[in-house]
């Protein structure tokens, strides 16, 4: 049985980075939601504090890696089903206003 590995290009790993070391940044979520473990993201901050510029050397080259894929083609999914949300929500407010105002108009009547 071979083992997988995934690899992650530089620049994933550096805004990886960036985020975790946000403020009020919980690792072990940020981990769940870019489909990593936390400890990689552990390692990579030690890599990055341990080597300075010279991290990272054996990464991947180019976005094309399957991690970025199945990453981008769910943020795709997801933003899809924002938006078909968002032009719902949008519907329900309209609906909401022009209740607001027919009830208004019959009170005054």
């Amino acid at each position: 049985m071979t083992r997988k590995y995934t690899a992650f290009t530089k620049t994933f790993k550096l805004e990886t980075l960036a985020l975790a070391n946000q403020p009020n940044t919980c690792i072990a979520q940020l981990a769940r939601d870019l489909g990593l473990r936390r400890n990689m993201i552990y390692k990579w901050r030690i890599e990055l504090n341990q080597k300075q510029d010279k991290a990272f050397k054996r990464t991947a080259d180019t976005a094309n890696t399957a991690h970025h894929k199945a990453t981008h083609s769910a943020l795709l999914k997801q933003n899809k089903q924002l938006a078909k949300d968002l032009k719902l929500a949008q519907m329900e407010v309209e609906i909401l206003k022009k209740g607001s105002s027919l009830l208004q108009r019959s009170q005054e009547g």
